[in-house]
């Protein structure tokens, strides 16, 4: 071999070893790119294929009433869960077996996989509550069912039916805002909070979640249990409510209804007592009412909810705290208020009751159909519910000074009550107020006149209200201008049991006037009662004690009236008071002071059977 030869033979060589150095440098790189570089990254791919994170759901909190009686708990039951990630993409036979086992059409199934969009790793939810054939029969289809899981995991479960429905609320699938508002530790299958304190203590009641790593085979069956973090429970709820009371409450409106004149047992409406010492809530009843269980029933909840949402009587509407009325009668101890104030007319003080408007209106202000009261004082003007008195002396008192009384008791702004969906604040009239609401009409149409203070003085015209709104200005009189902030929670517990919240009574503002002039109320309040013509004489005879009230109705044109009644015992220092409505119930003594009785005998234990 010559020595070209032998050089172009070393050339080769070198190329040949700087080829071999090459790709073992290719393929030492690769190795340390792909086992340090991106060791974790494959690392987590390869659990990914034999692990499976299931999420431990904590039982949510309970919620019970002031004696202890427990409302809604937590139970537990077996869910059917799917890993998507390891599920057969492309054969759906098994999620038609799933189907057919659990009752469900593949709409049903894909919609409640989409919710694990994102977690190809984390179970999904499929069906809550699943009874125990089901179970044995989804382990004998094991083997055809890859990705599927069956956890035990805790339901709501509410033992009262719709026993205070709008207060307690319901659970339902979370949305795409919730998701976003409640952070990473929800996924779309999760059941939240969806109305009242349910809702509004969501994140107090769920707990925290906790995990559970199960190692799977090829077949993505369960081999083993990795690794266990224990869930932590949710906080336990307890009320300032009285459930005895609020079933006599609900159960009276029930009955009563079916006893009235005009269409019988179709009217809505709602029922509150409260400590109007302490602004506890005792009752918090919306007719009618919902029961969260069937919300939560996946066998069930749709055509449920859609049941209720096209019911005209509007079940999810809260008539306590989101519904507006007018007050009737039951405005007149405002209305007494602001004259003795102003100075219009002492309560002694006698006032000629002929019955006629001195601006000539003859639907709202006369006393349709009864003879003239003649001679009478404040006492004898609110027992008889005289509209003559307190439409001429509100006239006087003027919309101006009117208003400023119902702002400083509260009308037009929320009452501070947590709960979801929140108040309305409602309408204080006035002449800005009207010139606003009827910016569209005539200007003759905004003007305020002497005529609508006549109507708001008695509780007519204007007035948008709501029944706690209403019931916290009665609160008011009674503890001579002192108002309490409504509460509905009276502690709440942590799983450990330690006490992480205790209401005490809050002052959420005072009302500044005489003494004389509460003095003076708490007098004539008892008129409708006491007086031998109060419109709410026979409903409360025989009480023994001395109450303190107001019967009411909203005239609403064309239509049947509400009837309202409000009221307190003892006059002298009150307990419990009571504020009812019953929509197109006719009068406040027919049609809601009935009512409002059998809540009082009831707390006083008065329907207790006699031995």
């Amino acid at each position: 071999m010559t020595s070209v030869e032998e050089k172009g033979m070393e050339k080769r060589l070198s190329v040949l070893f700087a080829i071999v150095v090459f790709c073992i440098l290719l393929i030492v790189g690769r190795l340390w790119y792909l086992q340090l570089a991106k060791g974790e990254h494959y690392a987590r791919l390869a659990d990914g294929n034999r692990m499976r994170q299931l999420r431990l759901l904590p039982p949510r909190g309970e919620i019970s009433d002031r004696h202890g009686e427990v409302l809604v708990r937590s139970k537990p039951a077996f869910t059917v869960s799917a890993v998507p990630g390891g599920l057969v993409q492309e054969d759906d036979s098994s999620l038609q077996l799933l189907g057919d086992l659990l009752g469900m059409s593949m709409e049903e199934l894909e919609e409640a996989l989409e919710k694990g969009r994102g977690f190809p790793y984390e179970s999904v939810r499929i069906k809550r509550d699943v009874d125990p054939q089901t179970v044995i029969a989804i382990e004998e289809n094991r083997v055809n069912l890859p990705g599927i899981f069956i956890e035990e995991e805790p339901v709501r479960e509410y033992l009262q039916g719709d026993l205070a429905s709008h207060l307690v609320g319901y659970l339902g699938i979370i949305s795409a805002p919730e998701l976003q508002r409640y952070g990473t530790t929800y996924r779309g299958s999760d059941l939240v909070g969806k109305s009242g304190l349910e809702q509004t203590y969501e994140e107090l009641l769920r707990g925290e979640i906790g995990q559970m790593t199960v190692e799977v085979n090829a077949m993505n069956r369960p081999i083993r249990t990795v690794n266990v973090l224990e869930p932590v429970p949710g906080h336990n709820i307890t009320l300032t409510l009285d459930a005895h009371l609020q079933r006599v409450a609900e159960n009276a409106f029930y009955e009563h209804i079916l006893t009235l004149k005009d269409n019988p047992g179709t009217q809505t409406g709602g029922v509150l007592a409260l400590n109007p010492q302490t602004g506890e809530i005792l009752v918090f009843a919306s007719i009618p009412g919902f029961d969260p269980q069937n919300l939560i029933d996946q066998s069930q909840r749709n055509s449920y909810y859609t049941a209720l949402s096209q019911d005209a009587k509007r079940p999810f509407f809260n008539r306590v705290t989101q519904a507006l009325f007018g007050p009737g009668s039951t405005f007149k101890p405002i209305t007494a208020l602001a004259i003795l104030e102003e100075g219009i007319m002492g309560a002694k003080e006698r006032f000629n009751a002929t019955g006629t408007s001195q601006y000539g209106v003859k639907d709202w202000v006369i006393n349709s159909g009864l003879a003239p009261f003649g001679m009478i004082d404040m006492y004898g003007a609110l027992g008889m519910s005289s509209n003559h008195y307190f439409a001429d002396n509100g006239a006087k008192v003027g919309i101006d000074r009117l208003s400023k009384w119902m702002t400083a008791l509260g009308f037009g702004a929320p009452t501070g009550l947590e709960l979801y969906p929140g108040e309305v604040s409602g309408v204080v009239p006035s002449r800005e107020w009207k010139k606003q609401a009827f910016s569209d009409r005539a200007i003759s149409e905004q003007n305020w006149y002497p005529s609508d203070t006549e109507q708001i003085s008695i509780g007519q015209g204007f007035h948008q209200m709501t029944l706690l709104q209403l019931a916290q200005a009665y609160a008011a009189i009674a503890n001579k201008g002192v108002i309490y902030r409504p509460q509905i929670v009276k502690t709440i517990e942590a799983p450990d049991g330690s006490v992480v919240f205790q209401a005490e009574p809050e002052v959420s503002h005072t009302v500044d006037a005489s003494q004389a002039t509460w003095d003076a109320l708490h007098e004539v309040m008892t008129a409708p009662i006491t007086h031998q013509r109060g419109t709410a004489r026979t409903v409360m005879a025989g009480f023994p004690y001395t109450m303190a009230g107001k019967t009411g109705t909203w005239e609403v044109p064309g239509r049947i009236s509400n009837g309202l009644y409000v009221g307190y015992a003892p006059a002298d220092n009150p307990e419990i008071l009571v504020a009812v409505v019953v929509e197109q119930g006719g009068g406040g003594s027919s049609a809601a002071a009935p009512i409002a009785r059998k809540i009082f005998d009831a707390y006083y234990g008065l329907d207790a059977p006699q031995d």
